[in-house]
């Protein structure tokens, strides 16, 4: 029996305004354990039909069949009266707007649609109020207008959601349960009221007054006073609290349970959320731990192994506060594998390729251990390390070509260690075998030049040196010549002075001679000469022993021997003037053919510079050519 138990008091004021018609409408019921006061204002001009009082009428109907302070409920209410205004039997556009307050004598809930009010007031001021489903409450929320001019702007009538609304959807506002305490007043009211009364003038209307009723007078006679040429209906419903509903059942209050449980469940709270948070903290770290140990993982794919030993260190100290010995056993083992390499690397970025090399085998070793990790990037830098050492060992060996004087075969060698070099893509050690190797070449080239140049020289040396002696050969030659033909001419003289037998040594002499400078037809011609000679001489011996017999035919023979001797020298002459001809010739064809050698030598030794200044040529577009593909 809550009702009898608690003290509220409720007086209302509804009156028609200045218009023809009170439209407005006000109800309430008070049952053993809930009251329901229900304020509407009707927004239509229907004359017939009184769209508040319908909405009323329904309201507190079905909350008189199903009393509940639940939200849902509340609006099932709401909704039911809005669905009666749309399905009146006369086709009227009926439209309302209401404000409901409904209490368990404890607390209390409010609920509104459109622009009828609810307020609260607790020691003088306004604890809760309403807000108006209207274009005027926007624009005060968003500050465009003060709240003080609400009351008279021209929007404030204009509603987007009402009870009757046939265009969209109709909106509830439901506050929260709110706990009433002795004196609190709650007011409904509709326009008329809030139109011409703001917050002070209901402040002021509830100071030193004793009954509702009195509070409700008080501010009709303020809104009378007004004297204003038009006042719309205006309705004020105003309940005093005077004493809250209080439970005798105090053993077990709310309070007492709270008091007895409020403790085990901080307490239990704080286990829970001390396990939750170590719980949450191990799995951040386990979390933690996988993700440093895959992004290590995904560091050293790439090679990175300066920021894969932090990662792997970290993960090593998580594990470690895991107490996951496996996994911290893990880490380690591949700290110390990256660690390795970044040694190794350092050492061969440094040019120590032997440190080098024993540190990389030592990490190949560890790698095993790790499940292959790094392998690929130790067994690249094994083979760029075989690499550098066959470099540098083509470059010492260039060099040392290069001491005994074999620049071709140390321009070979830079040549292969610059191809080593490209390969290894260091432009140091390429530039520096390439530059040696042009150094080599133009040193090759050099040598090269001198010897053609001292080859020329030779030539140049030799075929003077075949000339003069081609020249004193040929004076020799025509010397001997001249002598034999002297000799030959002496004996001729004497054959002709038929002195036959002194001829024969001067034929004899000249023959040798033609025969040693290979005249042999000469010789012979001279031989036949000879051999008449002696003929000639016996018979002119003979005749000359016949002479004394025969003077006439002596004189005869001599004639006929003078006439064999003129023919004979005549023959002699003849054959003497086409021999020297001849060898004239052939000492002229000698001295050219010679001439000719010696053109040919030269012109052979230019051919073959040619082809080497080619051949260099061809070498240094080609040398070119690759570098510019590299």
């Amino acid at each position: 029996m809550r009702r009898e138990n608690a003290g509220f008091r409720t007086a209302f004021v509804s009156e028609e305004g200045t218009k023809l018609l009170n439209r407005d409408y006000f109800a309430y019921v008070e049952m053993d354990d809930y009251a329901c006061y229900v304020a509407a204002d009707s927004l239509d001009d229907e004359k017939d039909e009184n769209s508040a009082q319908i909405v009323v009428e329904c309201i507190l109907r079905e909350f008189t069949e199903h009393p509940a302070m639940h939200s849902f409920s509340l609006k099932k209410m709401v909704r039911k009266a809005h669905r009666e205004l749309i399905g009146n039997k006369q086709g009227l556009r009926l439209r309302a707007s209401v404000a409901v307050v409904v209490t368990n004598y404890v607390k209390c809930r409010y609920l509104t649609v459109g622009n009828t009010r609810f307020a609260l007031l607790r020691n003088d001021r306004i604890l809760y109020e309403s807000k108006d489903q209207s274009l005027t409450e926007n624009l005060v929320e968003r500050e465009t207008i003060p709240r003080d001019k609400a009351a008279l702007h021209e929007e404030r009538n204009n509603l987007y959601s009402y009870l009757g609304q046939v265009n969209g959807r109709m909106q509830i506002q439901v506050s929260r349960k709110r706990k009433l305490a002795n004196g609190d007043i709650l007011l409904l009211y509709t326009r008329g009221i809030w139109e011409n009364c703001d917050y002070v003038d209901l402040k002021d209307a509830a100071k030193e007054v004793s009954t509702p009723q009195e509070m409700a007078d008080n501010l009709e006679e303020l809104i009378l006073c007004g004297q204003k040429e038009e006042i719309d209906n205006y309705t004020l419903a105003v309940t005093f609290v005077d004493k809250v509903y209080l439970n005798p059942k105090k053993r077990w209050t709310l309070k007492k349970v709270l008091a007895v449980v409020i403790p085990v469940m901080i307490v239990l709270l704080i286990l829970g959320i001390t396990l939750f948070v170590r719980f949450r903290i191990r799995s951040g770290q386990k979390r933690d731990m996988l993700q440093h140990m895959d992004n290590a993982a995904q560091y050293t794919t790439y090679d990175n192994y300066a920021p894969a030993a932090e990662e792997y260190k970290q993960a090593g100290e998580l594990a470690k506060k895991l107490k996951d010995k496996e996994r911290q056993e893990e880490a380690e083992n591949r700290r110390l594998l990256v660690e390795q390499i970044l040694l190794a690397d350092q050492a061969m970025e440094d040019g120590d390729y032997n440190k080098a090399l024993e540190l990389y085998e030592k990490a190949l070793e560890l790698s095993g251990q790790c499940g292959g990790t790094g392998s690929e990037h130790i067994r690249e830098q094994l083979d760029k390390i075989g690499k550098y050492q066959e470099l540098y060992e083509l470059l010492e060996s260039a060099e040392n070509k290069e001491t005994y004087g074999d620049y071709a075969g140390a321009a070979e060698l830079y040549k292969k260690a610059k191809g080593i070099a490209s390969g290894l893509y260091d432009q140091d050690a390429r530039k520096e075998a390439l530059d040696k190797q042009r150094a080599a070449e133009e040193t090759l080239e050099k040598l090269r030049q001198e010897q053609m140049a001292e080859l020329e020289e030779k030539i140049r040396k030799s075929i003077e040196d075949e000339k003069v002696a081609q020249e004193l050969a040929d004076q020799e030659l025509m010397n001997d010549k001249k002598n034999a033909l002297e000799l030959e001419s002496k004996g001729n003289e004497l054959m002709n002075q038929e002195d036959y037998v002194s001829a024969i040594p001067y034929f004899e002499t000249a023959m040798s001679m033609y025969g040693n400078l290979g005249m042999e037809e000469r010789a012979a011609v001279l031989a036949e000469q000879i051999e008449a000679c002696r003929k000639l001489a016996e018979e002119a011996k003979r005749k000359a022993a016949e002479e004394a017999e025969k003077q006439s035919e002596a004189d005869k023979a001599a004639e006929d021997a003078k006439a064999a001797a003129d023919e004979v020298r005549q023959a002699m002459q003849d054959m003497k003037d086409a021999e020297k001809d001849k060898a004239l010739e052939e000492a002229k064809k000698a001295a050219e053919e010679a001439k000719k050698a010696a053109e040919e030598a030269k012109k052979a030794a230019g051919e073959n510079k040619e082809e080497e200044d080619k051949n260099e040529e061809d070498k240094k577009e080609e040398e070119t050519e690759k570098e510019k593909a590299e």
